[in-house]
């Protein structure tokens, strides 16, 4: 009996541990773990043309799409864990596998385009024949998946980000077989981190960065952000520059931001100074960054691009743009600091750039709320310190709240050509109806647009330039638009051939890309317009333009998928 009683203490001892290992830190090789069962919506295949097929999803609007390779559907999960976990596993069990036979070829995805290259935008789809003259499964595995660390959904807190790309859908394309997994089952697993990686409690929520010359107007706004419940504190270039090191100006601010997450708890960072001249001063130092002449530096990207209208010069690069991103992105997985050089060559977020290997795997979470007042004298400070001031400490009429008033334009010479051609050779003399209706990559559908026209070859052509598609929109964001302006209400295609070019007046840009050209030749009518989304970011749509005649029967069908504007 003696030696069961230490047994049992000891036993205690050791179960009771279990409850510590699971909550707390500093406990190593504890692994977490979380399962996700999905379920596949109803598989669609539809012809799109006599070549291709394409393949969707219910309830889906995610799809695989690399250039010249299939368009497939995906789903996408995001697991939010533990800030600084490690040891990130993912696995992905396909159940339920149904195999389906296809006699057409699954479409091909366009390539990307610069908004500005003209030239290329009407390029026809280019088949990547590794892919479809092979029988590989396409893809060649059922996931993948990548991780990072940044703020959460909420933004409440930071974590790290698990993303996972499943592919229910996979192309074996020389036996046009499709395999299709109903349902799936993620798992992932992860090692808690060995510590408390950042304070639980903030002492502070707000950090201004920005040159001395700036501190005694941003005093000012400090001591208002605290009256008003907002920790804040000031913290000057100059003082970063002495106490912390970097590879340059902007690798300092940021170790300091770094810092200040990690010692007081920030969650909020305000960048005051900007160039410091728009005529003599130079904004950016070398490759990496903007610092002699800035009050508070910029780091600059090194993504090239070559757009080549409408400079028209094979020389002349985009030669990437200023990111405070940057600053914001503090950590990567792990919890390691992030200093968009993963391959260490001093090149900034280097891509396609001449000679240089591209920077693979940047996080590009952010981290902590950052924004910017690119002040360029303390006159320009002042203005906008007294705004914020005025703006928070005196209730404001509350009418206008929810009222906006937007002004927009879209100048990038990217309206795609429809070139639709519809032959009426074929068909009799008598009434038809054009129609247009646009759908926006969610699925939504927009208002028709529909133009009466008579086929008439005892008479000659007579058609007219028709742009009036700012009838019908009355709000923004709005349903996706369908606009025909190549044929207009009562034109009668006749026995003459007609073409007409709009001006810029009538259609703008159209001198660059010939989007609302009128041509009927040969009994041919090219059909042409736009078709856009007017949203923040619906710079994507798909068009059906369909041809009816006098008996409701359609006599012509065709569509463009995905075309920008």
């Amino acid at each position: 009996m003696k030696k069961i009683i230490p047994m049992l203490v000891i036993s205690i001892l050791i179960l009771s541990g279990f409850g510590v290992l699971g909550a707390g830190y500093g406990l190593e090789n504890k692994v977490r773990c979380k399962t996700l069962k999905l379920t596949v919506s109803q598989l669609n295949i539809k012809e799109q043309n006599d070549k291709y097929v394409e393949i969707s999803l219910e309830n889906s609007n995610s799809y695989l799409m690399k250039p010249g390779k299939p368009i497939l559907p995906k789903i996408v999960k995001t697991f939010e864990l533990d800030f600084g976990v490690k040891n990130i596993k993912v696995e992905l069990v396909p159940k339920n596998i149904k195999e389906y036979k296809i006699k057409k070829e699954v479409f091909p995805s366009p390539a990307l385009l610069p908004l500005t290259n003209i030239k290329m935008i009407a390029s026809k789809v280019v088949k990547d024949n590794t892919v479809y003259q092979g029988d590989n499964a396409y893809p060649s595995c059922w996931f993948e998946y990548h991780t990072g660390c940044g703020l959460s959904k909420n933004g409440d807190k930071r974590v790290t980000h698990v993303v996972v790309d499943f592919y229910p859908v996979r192309y074996f394309p020389t036996s046009g077989k499709l395999l299709v997994a109903k349902n799936a089952e993620i798992k992932v697993s992860w090692d808690k981190p060995d510590r408390k990686p950042l304070p639980e409690n903030g002492e502070y929520d707000l950090v201004i960065i920005a040159p001395n010359v700036f501190a005694k107007e941003l005093q000012r706004l400090v001591d208002h952000k605290n009256d008003h419940g907002v920790k804040t504190f000031l913290k000057t270039t100059e003082e970063i520059y002495s106490e912390y090191s970097g590879a340059d100006k902007p690798e300092k601010i940021k170790y300091f931001i770094k810092d200040a997450i990690e010692t007081w708890g920030i969650k909020y960072v305000l960048l005051v100074g900007g160039l410091k001249n728009t005529i003599w001063a130079k904004p950016r130092d070398d490759s990496n960054q903007g610092s002699k002449d800035w009050y508070v530096p910029v780091r600059y990207s090194n993504i090239y691009d070559n757009p080549k209208y409408p400079l028209d010069e094979s020389t002349v690069h985009d030669p990437g743009v200023i990111s405070d991103l940057y600053y914001a992105d503090v950590y990567k997985t792990g919890g390691v600091f992030e200093d968009w050089d993963p391959n260490g060559d001093g090149i900034y977020f280097a891509w396609n750039k001449p000679g240089v290997e591209n920077d693979t795997g940047i996080d590009l979470y952010p981290d902590v709320c950052l924004g910017r007042l690119a002040c360029r004298s303390v006159k320009e400070v002042k203005t906008v310190v007294d705004k914020i001031i005025n703006y928070e400490s005196k209730p404001c009429d509350p009418s206008w709240f929810k009222k906006i008033m937007v002004f927009s334009g879209d100048g990038f010479l990217d309206q795609e050509d429809l070139n639709i051609q519809w032959d009426t050779k074929p068909l009799p003399d008598g009434k038809y109806t054009i129609y247009a209706q646009s759908y926006n990559p969610e699925g939504e559908s927009g208002p028709m647009d529909i133009i009466n026209i008579t086929l008439d070859r005892s008479k000659e052509t007579s058609l007219s330039f028709n742009h009036d598609d700012h009838l019908r929109i009355h709000s923004f964001p709005g349903p996706p638009i369908a606009e025909i302006v190549s044929v207009s209400e009562g034109d009668i295609l006749g026995n003459t051939d007609y073409t007409y070019t709009p001006s810029e007046g009538e259609a703008y840009c159209n001198n660059f890309n010939p989007w609302a050209n009128i041509s009927y030749i040969n009994g041919v009518l090219t059909i042409r317009g736009k078709s856009y989304d007017p949203k923040p970011y619906g710079n994507v749509s798909s068009t059906h333009v369909w041809v009816t005649n006098e008996n409701g029967e359609i006599v012509f069908s065709d569509w463009r998928n995905n075309t920008e504007m």
